[in-house]
């Protein structure tokens, strides 16, 4: 509870910022909204921004649903020098966040630390979502969420979980009981049941008839631009397989190439995965099971004539070499205990 209020004070007497990753998923949203409700109880006005473009369908849901206001970068205006710049669902180096002017000084986050980075604060933990570290803030802080803002954090704890079937600690499902205390289950219901539109299916039959099977490792191409959420709905479809440990699926839109990676192997992390395959393309991240990336448009020309062959290839030897690494690792460690 002390780190908690230490957040406080370093936010008092400050404008302050809540950022979350470019192209915001559901729980980025939540936890985002859940900390600017959690500084409004405790007297401190935040603004809640982002780049990039909120296309997910669940979280255009979550907006008309609970009158979210999120402000893009673009819209902001000036930024006083002295702003108090909080990260949510991301760090400095996850390569997922414009920069703005000031530097971060707090960071919440749920992914694993990229790179040692000093900040005023800082909260990383290994647990299934972000919205379960600001669902704990307010039990610590013994503040009861209001009605709209148990339900936001809830659904951001359950769509980042997959219901509770990726990732999941023993927190998450703590948060989520304690929150339901304070939400209403049937309107939590209604805005998890996302129905999936006739259009949609267009995009999954574009994938199947792309897919690639590399022993345990799928590509698909979906031949058409795709939102955010569709393009990871497809890739989760594709690791469902029995014979598939790790799935890769990409769209070509207008920003670039956007690219949704999944991986149920312990041993080969997939935001590892990502950022290593087309670190010299573009920027990717994420948690060890799911993660996502993008090649911006003026990058593609760098993929060659044959995009979609070079693609693949990117992936295969980035996950060689990150296996070579690791057996080089272990071999390092076996040496030094005998």
């Amino acid at each position: 509870m002390e780190k908690i209020k230490h957040l406080l004070e370093l936010c008092k007497n400050h404008p302050v910022l809540i950022q979350m990753h470019n192209f915001p998923d559901p729980d980025a949203l939540a936890s985002g909204f859940g900390l600017q409700r959690l500084l409004k109880e405790c007297g401190i006005e935040a603004v809640l921004c982002y780049d990039g473009e909120l296309d997910k369908r669940a979280c255009k849901k979550m907006i008309e649903s609970f009158q979210i206001h999120a402000v893009p970068l673009k819209e902001l205006g000036e930024i006083s020098y002295d702003t108090f710049l909080i990260c949510v669902d991301t760090q400095k180096a996850a390569g997922n966040i414009t920069p703005l002017c000031v530097e971060i000084r707090a960071v919440i986050d749920h992914h694993p630390t990229f790179a040692p980075t000093s900040y005023d604060y800082q909260d990383l933990r290994e647990v299934g979502s972000c919205s379960t570290m600001i669902a704990d803030y307010f039990r610590r802080l013994h503040i009861i969420p209001d009605h709209t803002t148990a339900n936001v954090l809830n659904y951001g704890i359950k769509m980042d979980t997959l219901h509770f079937s990726r990732g999941v600690k023993d927190l998450d499902i703590e948060m989520f009981q304690f929150l339901n205390q304070y939400g209403n289950v049937e309107e939590l219901k209604k805005l998890a049941d996302s129905k999936m539109l006739f259009t949609d299916l267009k995009a999954y039959s574009s994938a199947i008839d792309s897919f690639q099977a590399y022993g345990t490792m799928g590509i698909a191409e979906i031949e058409f631009p795709c939102s955010n959420d569709l393009i990871a709905m497809i890739s989760d479809f594709f690791l469902g397989l029995d014979e598939i440990d790790m799935a890769v699926v990409y769209s070509r839109r207008e920003d670039g190439i956007k690219f949704s990676v999944r991986s149920k192997k312990t041993e080969i992390d997939a935001g590892e995965w990502i950022k290593e395959a087309i670190k010299n393309y573009g920027t990717g991240g994420g948690h060890s099971y799911m993660a996502g990336g993008l090649i911006e448009t003026e990058n593609i020309k760098k993929l060659g004539p044959f995009p979609s062959e070079t693609i693949r290839n990117l992936f295969l030897s980035a996950k060689w070499r990150i296996k070579k690494a690791q057996k080089k690792e272990n071999d390092a460690k076996l040496s030094e205990s005998i």
